[in-house]
């Protein structure tokens, strides 16, 4: 029980650390905002949401160091804390077939869903790339491929994961670090993103059960953060488009998924069965 609570509790720090962090950008906005002479609360409110996009790679990069630290002052082995362990090339191959299907199907199956997040952040790249060409698009792919999977897997399955499954079954971590990752995404994109990456997460927590190396959910994640980039309303507005994406990669998510499972975990002294 005490794995479980010391889980939740790092999750609860590392989301109140967060929640400041954007406070504190928000307010360096608005003064931003009125040393550039922009009044009216409507004006300031859209200077910021133009910025969205700096402020969550500015956070995000923060949020590491945070974490990184909060480790590191106790001297706390850090590799073997967070798992930082290598993998095999066709584990790799594995993990980002599985994570990018299942994004995939989640991107073609709410392609009509309107997530208010999503198009805040875009129009913040629109905005920035309409200052500097293609510094938006620099930014999404700072953000999406690489500040976002390193602190979200750092904190839930670095942490939060390896804390639940010192003291308890595996898929109890698996299963409380998936629903902590999906909850996570609430203000992001409501309940349709919080169920998404709810299951994503529980890939995640069996990949880091199955391959004992937060680099290789890390790498998994940006796979499936790529599908961000590749699918829109209107590139797929053909349904028998759509619905032959779907069945190629529910077949290739199911026929990964089965690989995994059929194959033997690698034995160590700290390997445990998935139930036990």
């Amino acid at each position: 029980m005490k794995g479980l609570l010391r889980g939740i509790g790092y999750f609860l720090l590392y989301m109140v650390f967060t929640i400041a962090i954007q406070v504190v950008l928000s307010i360096v906005i608005v003064q931003i905002a009125a040393g550039m002479g922009i009044a009216g609360q409507t004006q300031i409110e859209d200077f910021a949401n133009k910025n969205i996009l700096g402020m969550t790679i500015v956070s995000g990069l923060l949020t590491i160091l945070f974490l990184y630290f909060l480790f590191k002052i106790p001297k706390k082995d850090i590799r073997k804390e967070w798992q930082l362990n290598s993998f095999a090339f066709r584990d790799l191959i594995k993990a980002c077939l599985l994570s990018f299907s299942l994004s995939s199907l989640f991107s073609l199956l709410t392609l009509n869903a309107d997530i208010e997040n999503s198009r805040l952040i875009t129009d913040s790249a629109q905005y920035y790339s309409s200052m500097v060409p293609y510094m938006g698009t620099i930014f999404m792919v700072i953000n999406l491929l690489v500040i976002a999977p390193a602190a979200e897997e750092l904190a839930l399955r670095g942490i939060v994961y390896t804390r639940i499954e010192k003291e308890l079954k595996p898929i109890v971590a698996i299963i409380v670090s998936a629903v902590l990752f999906g909850l996570m995404h609430f203000m992001a994109g409501g309940i349709i993103l919080v169920a998404g990456a709810a299951i994503m997460g529980l890939i995640f927590g069996l990949l880091m059960y199955k391959y004992r190396s937060l680099w290789l959910c890390i790498i998994a994640h940006i796979c499936a953060n790529l599908s961000n980039f590749i699918y829109s309303k209107e590139q797929f507005a053909s349904s028998g488009l759509k619905i032959g994406l779907v069945c190629v990669f529910s077949v290739t998510f199911l026929a990964v998924l089965i690989w995994i499972f059929s194959e033997k975990r690698q034995r160590t002294k700290e390997s445990r069965g998935l139930f036990y």
